[in-house]
């Protein structure tokens, strides 16, 4: 019988100190795979018990035999093989789940601590999680999925919400179906948790009050990204128009201000009325209004519009104060200088873009969805006209990609969700997904993790990031997943 090959081996890693093995080269068997492994690493650090350990060769995670790894990457079995080990990354759980009375179409839970996080008791330090429906309301939960408050905030229908950055203080950006976004204070801090109510007239029910109202949209609101400095947020929608707002405690402030002059003027008898200035980031001022009743301001001009999608704009993010990303029906997802107004890039595909989302951390790296079931990356560092050589693809979802979110603890890690009902939890480095959630019967429309602080392109989080996800979908349905582990270790 043939002896079977061995190939020398060193393990590192950047783990703490009580795990780390010698990292003086040991001979294994070529047929191992990461189950075998993870037994040896088990095995040096007498762990128990035992612990699952992914491995990386060549960034990329050891999915096949060491003797295929070097095969596919043209190695030789007599050279040293550095492998570098992290902990397993294990899809969580579902925890709780419930309904709404319409399809869950947006949740923001960037603001919440995981229930098994040490923060989590502290109300303190733990805010809602946030969702909208096609009924149009947005509805804010505790960490246990019960409701705290219901907000009225469109009509026909919520397409999204988002928390502004940390920075900005409680304020939540929502969008819908009747052409408008609206800006609201989180009432009670981050930790809210009073109880749970209806909007009231204008939308201001326990929970939230109405600060602003954008209005300059033609169609339906579909998506929003806000800069990581809060100031400024991009809306996109079905009238093919992607528009640059100013937003954060500039407009807040107008808003009480309008607000304060609106009730001495009611205390006068009369119906004054004011416009206050609100100065966007390029220099062009955002007419704002002040309304009567409680409803804020209404901002009327953005600052600025990118034009140059030709159908629906469906999605965008905004990474750094310099550049943002959209994506559209047209095929095609775009980079654009927010200063200038001109896309410096383009990519160009075969299939409707339904999602896209960056990390904070490694923003010229763009994760999309597609009509065509494939969740793609694009690499924005590679040279001009060479678009289509730097995007892969990944496929494993059977229908529709519907929404795309970075884990805020680790830049190689991302959820998506599809219209096949399934949540599926990838590590970039492999080509196929870490594992599928399941619970939903029917197409899921939103996900996003939990902790991060707040911006869909946030990076680092504190000790709930990435210890579990919150998705919806046309099950109404909202449903909670977590784990015990971060993924800030699997970096």
């Amino acid at each position: 019988m043939a002896e079977e090959t061995q190939i020398l081996v060193k393990f590192v890693t950047k783990l703490p100190a009580h795990l780390k093995v010698p990292e003086t080269p040991v001979a294994v068997p070529t047929s191992l795979k990461r189950y075998g492994l993870s037994q040896i690493i088990n095995h040096l650090l007498a762990l128990d018990p035992p612990r699952p350990f992914d491995f990386l060769a060549d960034g990329e995670l050891i999915r096949k035999s060491l003797e295929q790894h070097l095969l596919g990457h043209n190695l030789s079995a007599e050279s040293t093989l550095e492998v570098e080990y992290v902990p397993a990354v294990v899809p969580p759980q579902q925890k709780s789940s419930t309904p709404h009375d319409d399809w869950v179409s947006s949740v923001d839970a960037s603001r919440a601590a995981s229930s098994l996080s040490a923060s989590a008791s502290s109300t303190s330090s733990s805010g809602p999680i946030v969702s909208g429906s096609y009924d149009g309301l947005v509805r804010l939960w505790n960490g246990e999925l019960q409701c705290t408050a219901t907000v009225s905030a469109h009509e026909g229908g919520v397409n999204c919400v988002r928390f502004l950055p940390q920075s900005q203080g409680d304020l939540l950006l929502t969008s819908g179906k009747d052409r408008t976004v609206k800006l609201w204070r989180v009432e009670g801090g981050a930790g809210s948790s009073g109880g749970g109510g209806g909007g009231g007239d204008g939308g201001a029910g326990p929970g939230c009050h109405l600060l602003a109202t954008y209005r300059g949209h033609k169609d339906s609101v579909e998506h929003l990204a806000a800069s990581p400095s809060g100031r400024r947020f991009a809306s996109c929608g079905w009238d093919g128009r992607l528009m640059v707002w100013e937003t954060g405690r500039s407009v807040a402030a107008a808003a009480a201000e309008a607000e304060a002059a609106d009730g001495g003027a009611a205390a006068e008898g009369s119906k004054k009325k004011r416009r206050v200035g609100a100065n966007g980031a390029n220099g062009h001022g955002a007419a704002a209004a002040a309304v009567g009743g409680g409803g804020g301001v209404t901002v009327s001009e953005a600052t600025s519009e990118l034009t140059g999608h030709l159908h629906c704009v469906s999605a965008v993010t905004w990474p750094t104060e310099e550049s943002l990303y959209s994506g559209g029906w047209d095929h095609s997802v775009r980079r654009w200088d927010v200063a200038s107004g001109v896309a410096a890039d383009t990519y160009n595909g075969s299939k409707a873009v339904l999602c896209l989302a960056t990390h904070g951390s490694a923003p010229a790296l763009v994760a999309f969805g597609c009509s065509d079931r494939a969740l793609r990356l694009w690499d924005t560092r590679s040279r001009p006209g060479a678009e289509s050589l730097a995007v892969t693809a990944h496929g494993s979802h059977g229908n529709w990609v519907s929404a795309v979110a970075f884990c805020p603890a680790s830049q190689h890690h991302l959820a998506t969700a599809g219209y096949d009902g399934a949540v599926k939890l990838w590590d970039l480095r492999t080509q196929v997904p870490l594992g599928s959630l399941t619970g939903h019967k029917d197409k899921v429309l939103c996900v996003s993790w939990l902790g991060g602080g707040g911006g869909a392109a946030a990076g680092g989080g504190g000790s709930a990031a990435g210890r579990g996800l919150v998705s919806g979908g046309s099950d109404c349905q909202l449903r909670l997943y977590e784990n015990e582990g971060a993924l800030a270790g699997a970096q």
